[in-house]
């Protein structure tokens, strides 16, 4: 598990400082399920203020991750998990893709529906909620 979080973060320098315990955890997850070889492209760790607060939180896409022995592994037709490390609070939600946008002070995590159109998710302190 080291081995893979270390290569991650080699790969990205733009992590300025190492994930916390609950972002290994995540991997450690995700590699688990794998019964082939696990690989997690450089994006699958992405620190951002998630919660406006000025502080990283951190984005676990596993989009970016990969199993030889499943093609479909992390990723359906309802989108791929993408985990949150907030203030040491995990969220989860299924994403197609995500990015994040701050209007007038709050910051909001915002993916495309089904329907293609853009949605917002605020962070409550201990979920996701739809706004």
């Amino acid at each position: 598990m080291r081995v893979a979080l270390a290569l991650i973060l080699l790969a990205s320098p733009a992590l300025a400082q190492d994930p916390p315990p609950e972002v290994a955890a995540i991997v450690e997850e995700a590699k688990g399920i794998c019964d082939g070889t696990f690989t997690a492209a450089p994006e699958a760790i992405t620190p951002v203020d998630l919660n406006g607060d000025g502080t990283l939180d951190w984005v676990v896409d596993s989009g970016a991750f990969r199993c030889s022995t499943s093609t479909s592994l992390y990723c359906g037709t309802a989108g791929c998990g993408v985990d949150t490390v907030i203030d040491g609070t995990r969220g989860s939600l299924l994403l197609h893709s995500w990015d994040t946008v701050t209007e007038g002070g709050i910051t909001y995590l915002i993916a495309p529906n089904d329907r293609g159109e853009t949605v917002r998710f605020l962070w409550t302190g201990s979920e996701w909620q739809l706004q």
